[in-house]
């Protein structure tokens, strides 16, 4: 199956969902596109190169 024959599919099939249940699909698309966990610890050690962020004892003085 191609790609944009998998996407009418898909389409096709959200368009036959009750409103209701909407609100859950788009809830699991936006879970589908979040970024892998192996790309946010490159993005972490990206920005740990860059010295950006803040050191966690500025923000916790208390441990």
């Amino acid at each position: 199956m191609t790609e944009s024959l998998l996407r009418r599919e898909i389409e096709k099939a959200i368009d036959t969902l009750p409103v209701e249940r909407l609100s859950s699909v788009a809830d699991y698309i936006a879970f589908l596109n979040r970024p892998t966990l192996g790309q946010r610890i490159e993005e972490a050690e990206r920005d740990l190169k860059a010295n950006k962020g803040v050191d966690w004892r500025k923000v916790r003085d208390d441990v």
